[in-house]
């Protein structure tokens, strides 16, 4: 009677503990569940927030946390911004190696390969409007050449508030959204008689293009309040 009264006690506990297991699982899954649909919640934010930014660069608006009203406001025929002596410590070299070139704000260069690059400025009152434009542009451009093309190009600037457009391979504009006049980098490379090959007269010419655009970002970290 002992006997079938414990085999009977054994059997209730071992029901109970199958039930115990059994919502204990349930449990378990159920807070699984839950943490998965509040991870993939917390990730909602952050793609979007990718497409915010990614939208925004379409746009093509930068972050504007700098004036560089003395660098855009002034006459067109004032180009005291740059100097001889401003553009040997842009490109990091003597002096002695840049001229005034005939023409008003031209000078010359010559490398270290007795190249001799033309550079011109120019300000130009285009007007926000017409700048905002220009950097549509440029943009649109990028897309459809690639954005190392010879025909147009553009960078950000190092102040990170400015986009440099390149034209042709023969110009370098400096664009800021908030301003209402653009400068205008000219090159020119003055080729020895003896280049004759492709490669000898675009080599220095892509060498005059990548000193355009240092001598753009010394003239906004120079000029940036």
């Amino acid at each position: 009677m002992a006997i079938k009264q414990a085999i009977k006690i054994l059997t209730i506990m071992k029901t109970l503990l199958t039930i115990f297991f059994c919502l204990l699982l349930f449990a378990c899954n159920n807070a699984e569940e839950k943490n998965s649909a509040a991870s993939g919640t917390e990730d909602t934010p952050t793609s979007s927030s990718a497409k915010t930014t990614e939208a925004a660069s379409k746009d093509g608006k930068l972050s504007q946390n700098s004036t560089y009203k003395a660098l855009f406001e002034r006459d067109s025929k004032n180009c005291d911004f740059i100097t001889a002596e401003s553009m040997a410590k842009a490109l990091g070299v003597s002096e002695n190696s840049i001229t005034e070139a005939n023409g008003t704000c031209a000078y010359n260069f010559s490398d270290a390969y007795d190249n001799v690059i033309n550079f011109r400025f120019t300000v130009t009152p285009w007007g926000n409007k017409q700048i905002l434009k220009e950097i549509k542009s440029a943009m649109e451009n990028a897309e459809t050449f690639g954005k190392d093309s010879k025909l147009s190009q553009y960078r950000i600037s190092e102040t990170g508030d400015t986009y440099l457009s390149m034209h042709q391979n023969r110009m370098v504009r400096i664009l800021n959204e908030k301003a209402n006049n653009v400068i205008t980098i000219l090159y020119k490379v003055e080729t020895r008689a003896e280049e004759n090959s492709i490669e000898q007269v675009n080599s220095p010419k892509d060498s005059a293009r990548e000193h355009s655009y240092t001598i753009a970002n010394y003239l906004l970290n120079t000029h940036k309040k």
